[in-house]
């Protein structure tokens, strides 16, 4: 059971660089509210328009894996530019013929995640990684 734990906790981070803030796939909307590294504007818009229509016990990625287009949420996270990025393994052949696994990575805006590939994560063909937001969107965006 400790070995769950620890596989979990490594996808429960908040990282950011100059542009985005970076979520963690794990990571629960409640959680977020305790943590001091994420940004308070986005703190705001999950207590005030986010838990209007999603569960907070919930992680971000399971969130995205319900979210209806037509949501006033779904709205909030393309203002926010809302990026997904996902994996999946590639079967690649080589010069020499011989067949490899690859992993290839992908980032995708919440558009083309619901419409594209959230079918593919729920068959367990793709996996999410993480979800980041844009620093300037945050900035701009009127809560």
């Amino acid at each position: 059971m400790q070995n769950k734990s620890v596989q979990y906790d490594d996808f429960k981070y908040v990282i950011q660089d100059t542009g985005c803030v970076y979520f963690g796939r794990e990571l629960r909307y409640t959680e977020m509210m305790e943590r001091d590294d994420v940004p308070f504007k986005f703190k705001a818009i999950i207590n005030g328009h986010i838990a209007k229509e999603a569960d907070l016990g919930q992680t971000i990625s399971a969130h995205l894996m319900t979210l209806d287009t037509q949501s006033f949420t779904f709205r909030i996270f393309e203002q926010l530019k809302l990026a997904v990025r996902v994996c999946y393994q590639e079967q690649k052949r080589g010069l020499s013929g011989k067949t490899k696994e690859k992993w290839v990575h992908k980032t995708c805006t919440v558009r083309q995640f619901c419409t594209q590939y959230r079918d593919k994560v729920e068959a367990q063909q793709m996996m999410i990684e993480d979800i980041s937001i844009s620093k300037l969107a945050l900035m701009v965006i009127n809560i």
